[in-house]
This record gives C-alpha cells, structure tokens and sequence, in this order.
C-alpha cells in the first residue's frame, strides 16, 4: 500500500488560504501565523489536513476528521512560522481513508518586515537596475505586491513577486534596503513602492474621504496594494522622499501640504516611524527652496514620530537624480536609522544628519559659532575641481563662499571646526540676524549643480541645509566668580548670573588650571555653589563657570582658586622666613630658607584670588614686590622644587 495524491477542483471553498510568494508581518515574537480556512462542500471525504513545509521539509502537520455522510464541514488551522531566511509552503488535502487528494498548494511563503516608500523620481531610483541587481543580486526571500504597469483591471492583476518583478519597481534605493534587513538581521522584507517621477505632493497625497483605497489617484494605489496585501496595520516604516518638484517650481505652501498628508499617513498607516529627505540643491533659481529644505530638516520636530536625513552632497548626483552607487549610499544611511529605530543597533554615533542647534556672535560680533548635535564630530574639505585629461586645477569652491548673513553672501573670511561646533570668522563685525547655509539654488561655470564643499560630520554624513536660522547675541561672560573655603570639605563659590542664561556648568581642574571637568549643572539664576567633592584638604582647586541658554552662550568666566582651610593648615615650626610680616612701608617680602628651594610662589586674597605669582628657577631666597597690594591678610603659596607646597599668612597694613 502506498499513499498518493492527485489535484482535485471544487470540492473546497476557501475562506482564508496564502498565497505564492506572500509575506505574513513578523509580530513580537518574531513570528506569524498563517491561517487556513473554509468549508469541505461535498460528502464522502473522511479528513482534510494541511502540511506546513519549511525549505521543502515538513514542519508542521494539522488534520480534521470529517463524517462522511455530512455534505459540508467547517474548518480552521493555523500555522506559525518565523521571520528568517527560509520559505514555507501550504499543502491542503482532502482524505479518503489512506487515499489523500491534494486540495491547494501555496508556495514560498516568508515571514518578515513592512516597509513603504513614496515621493518622486529618486525614491523610485531606477537607474541602474540592469548592472546592479540583475544577476549579482537575489532577492529569493525579499518581496513586492503590486500589480504590473498600465495594468486595466488592477484588482485582478494584483500579485506577491520577488522584490525584482515586476520591472524592478522596488527600484535601486528600496532594493539595498532589503537586502541590508536581510543580511544583517535575517528578516525577509516586501517593499512597496509607490513614487511617481516627476509628481508634487498634492498629486501624490490626494485622498478620496469616502474610499481611500480609490484606484483614481496615486495615494489610493498605494493604500490599495498595503491593504491587498493585508500589511496595512503593519508597516515598520514610510520612506518619504520628495520635493524636487515644489522646490523647483513652486515650494509656497511646502509645510501645509506636508501636514495633509502626514495626517493621512497616520489615518492609514498607523504610527508607523515615517523618515524624510531632505532634497538636494536644483538649478532652478526658486529662492523659497531654501525654506522647503529648511522644514524637511525641522520635520523631525515638528511631528510624531518622524526622523530626517539630508542628500546633498552625496558624491553621483546630477543635479536632479543621483547615480546606481549613489542611490545605494544614501540607502545605506538610511538604512542606519532604520537598524536603530526597527531593530535596536547599538551603531548610533553620528549616524544622523548633523543638524544646528544654536547660532551666535562672539561678545564682539566678528565670529560666530555653530553649534550641531553633540556627538557631532564636525569636519569639511574646500571643493577642487581639474581637467582629468591634462591634471590641471580649473577651479575651486571655499565653504566660507555659502555661509549667507541675511542672505548676503561674502561676509564670512574663513571656517573652522572643532568636536560639534562651526566658527565663522567674519570680515568685520555683522548685525545680521539670520544666517543659511548652502545655497538656495546653484549653477556656476565648473559645474552645472552643486557638488560641493560641504560639511560632513566624521563618519562622512552631511550635515542639513538650513535657511533663516536666528543668529543670537552672545551671552556675556560672568566675570564675578570667587571662592572661599568653608571648611577642610567645603569650598563655596558665589558670583552674579547672568539675565538671560537658562542654564549654568560649573568646572573645577585640581592642582593646576589645565584639565577642567564639569561638576555641577545649575539653573541661570543661581548664584552660588557649594563644592563638597574635594578629595585632598591640602590641594588646591580652580574653578570656572559658563552661562548657556537654547539659542547662545557666553564665554568662560574668570578663573578663581581656594584651599580648604587655608588657615588651619600652617605647620607649627615653619621652614621659612618670610619677613617683614607685616610689611614695611615698601611693600618688598623677603623670602628665605636654608634647606628647601622655592620655583613657584603665589599670593592670594582670602577669597582666592590669584594678588601676584612668581616662576622661575629655583632658588632659597628672592624677594617680592607687594607695593600695589591693598591692605589685609593673604595667603602665600610656596612650592619648592621638589614639590612640596607651604603655606603662609601675610600682614598688609
């Protein structure tokens, strides 16, 4: 005896069944479940049973026993697969005793991610497709649901294909991010694609109220196809790359149309993590398209859920669309976000666009300050261009040329970078109260576009364009700072703040004031600190604070020293002389000793503050001119060549 099988029509009616090819969304467990239902319409069968294969090996079996004499039976399995690199196949038989009838078969069933990308040409990204992902790239377990070009009847064409069919309408860009998901996570992905070259936002974002899946418009499509394929609920993430055409030709009302369909998305889409680029820089000379560059970056901001990433600068753009190798950069740098935002990556540094935070003038207005997010490492190289045929330089472009102050051009002379921070120093002092960086169109004699210079940060991301940023005034430095020991534990500093700081940062650098380190964080109205962390009773400790608010900060403020109980630390029998104390009316101190040599002496106030300081060679006697010194009580510091530090009251009358 052996078991056999043969395809038999109509003896089944299906209420839930696969289909070849699908993608089931992996849910938290990193799982899904495949459902199989309906009804057996005819009598005479015994059992209907169905077979969940894994690579072509049977993983699961489920079985339902039937009466023969019952003309229709019910029923319902569910398998579980798992988001992997690995296809699943559906078997559905009808039994008759041992004798099996193979009902349905569905095949290459995966389980995995969601994504959607929308926007015009360059999210479509079809150039290339030929030489970068015919034979060179599988895409065995990578999905697309759509339905084929100029299709008439879309409902009836609509299909799951591998992620290069129909026509490779993933396109470049969507195809590097699957593959990129896969190969590091494992996770199969369907993308569904539904740019449209050449279309503005409101082409692209129109909605029927009373049937969003309306086949009329692109939208509708899009959301068609989502919900065709039951993904909808489900989507990872909304690429959204678009404004070619706005800033091209008209970018008034950019941020309003954005917001329709931001809305719309989220009506559809749920809360799905929505990422939008920044566009590149066009030729058309729409000064406005700054603006719409400028919002792009802000999106991030200004909505829910929603991360930017800007294009320009990327090397392989033509002044509109950007080469095979290009659309595959900008997919891996995408990609990134996507690794940390979907799947947890722990690469996060400098992974964004570096984006400013702050403008301001330096206390005198001839520089001003940049500042980027803080794990910015900021860096940029002046653009040469040459004759490849003859290596001969033909031009250059200087970044100091694209810094505009109230879009005037020509006032900055030069750029230099230190960690997050951008200093322009200016031809002479400016009141302009906004700046922008790159231009809002461009076109000149080496180059049809821009391509350059730009500042990146260390990892080779460009930073965003940005347009009619607030150039704030610098906050003055805080020029009041003292210090006084309270006791062997305790040094107390006090000074007047500053009106408009928010925030303050308290520094302290032991010994000698050379490595400072924060030690406190305060709010811009506080006028006093108390230091508690001091380690050594007989060190001395140099502090210095800074004034911050969102939008400047002012520079460093004096320096100021102290000792915890300066006072009560004298030794008993003491190793030097130092005399007339209290001094004569020529104010000279005599210093001697005859078994230590002195290299440094400082004399200071009793609240710190450094009165006079002398370095030199070491020696056991030196004298030491006190004559502009007020009258009181000081403090002098004595530290021998060997490094032993004494300590000493002197009398001013």
């Amino acid at each position: 005896m052996f078991l056999c099988y043969f395809t038999v029509v109509g003896q089944v009616v299906f209420n839930q069944l696969p289909r070849d090819l699908q993608l089931y969304p992996r849910n938290e467990t990193n799982q899904a479940n495949v459902p199989v239902s309906g009804t057996v319409t005819a009598a005479g069968w015994t059992k209907v049973g169905v077979q969940l294969l894994r690579e072509g090996v049977v993983s699961q079996a489920f079985s339902q026993t039937i009466a023969p004499a019952v003309a229709k039976t019910v029923f319902q399995f569910q398998g579980l697969i798992k988001a992997e690199p690995a296809e699943y196949t559906v078997r559905v038989f009808l039994y008759k005793n041992n004798d099996s009838t193979l009902v349905a078969v569905r095949n290459r069933i995966v389980c995995g991610d969601v994504y959607i990308i929308h926007g015009q040409s360059n999210a479509k990204a079809l150039s290339g497709l030929d030489q970068f992902y015919s034979f060179n790239f599988d895409d065995k377990y990578l999905r697309n649901c759509t339905f084929p070009f100029n299709s008439p009847d879309i409902p009836a064409d609509m299909r799951w294909y591998p992620a290069k069919d129909p026509y490779a309408s993933v396109g470049g860009f969507g195809l590097t991010l699957q593959r990129l998901i896969l190969q590091t996570y494992g996770i199969p992905t369907v993308m569904l694609n539904g740019a449209v070259g050449g279309t503005g936002i409101i082409e692209l974002s129109t909605r029927d109220a009373a049937n969003p899946a309306n086949l009329g418009t692109y939208y509708g499509q899009l959301l068609f196809r989502a919900r065709w394929a039951g993904v909808d609920k489900h989507v990872k993430a909304i690429i959204w790359k678009q404004g070619e055409d706005e800033a091209g030709n008209g970018p008034e009302g950019y941020a309003e149309k954005f917001s329709t369909l931001y809305s719309q998305l989220r009506q559809d889409y749920g809360n799905a993590r929505i990422y939008v680029g920044q566009v590149n820089i066009l030729a058309d000379q729409q000064d406005g398209a700054a603006a719409l560059r400028d919002f792009q970056r802000r999106t991030k901001y200004l909505y829910n859920n929603v991360e930017s990433i800007a294009t320009v600068g990327t090397p392989g753009y033509d002044g509109i669309h950007y080469s095979p190798e290009a659309n595959q950069q900008l997919a891996r740098e995408q990609f990134r976000q996507i690794a940390r935002d979907v799947y947890g990556s722990k690469d996060t540094v400098q992974i964004n666009s570096p984006d400013i935070k702050k403008v301001f003038y330096s206390p005198r207005k001839d520089s001003i300050t940049l500042v980027f997010d803080n794990e910015m490492q900021m860096v940029f190289r002046d653009t040469a261009f040459y004759n490849f045929a003859t290596e001969q330089k033909v031009g250059s472009r200087f970044l100091r040329h694209y810094f505009y102050l109230d879009k005037q051009a020509g006032l900055v002379s030069g750029v230099s970078t230190s960690g997050n921070r951008v200093t322009l120093s200016l031809q002479q002092p400016a009141s302009a109260r906004a700046i922008r960086y790159l231009p809002a169109y461009f076109s000149d004699q080496l180059s049809t576009f821009y391509d350059g210079p730009t500042l990146k940060n260390a990892r080779g991301v460009r930073a965003f364009t940005f347009d009619n940023v607030p150039i704030a005034d610098a906050i003055a430095p805080i020029m009041t700072l003292a210090a006084r020991p309270l006791t062997e534990t305790k040094i107390q500093l006090n000074w007047t703040p500053s009106a408009t700081a928010q925030v303050q940062y308290i520094e302290r650098a032991d010994d000698t004031p050379t490595t400072f380190r924060r030690i406190g964080t305060l709010s811009g109205g506080r006028a006093t600190y108390t230091d508690t962390l001091l380690t050594n009773p007989l060190g001395t400790y140099f502090y210095r604070l800074r004034a911050y608010s969102d939008v400047s900060e002012s520079a460093y403020s004096n320096v100021v020293s102290a000792r915890p109980l300066v006072l009560a630390v004298e030794p008993t029998e003491p190793v030097v002389r130092l005399y007339p104390n209290p001094l004569s009316a020529d104010r000279v101190l005599y210093i001697q000793s005859d078994r230590v040599m002195f290299s440094i002496i400082t004399v200071r106030d009793l609240l710190g503050r450094t009165i006079k300081r002398w370095t030199g060679s070491p020696r056991t006697t030196m004298t030491l001119t006190l004559d502009d010194v007020a009258a009181g009580l000081y403090i002098a510091d004595l530290e021998t060549a060997t490094g032993q530090l004494l300590r000493r009251k002197v009398v001013v009358r």
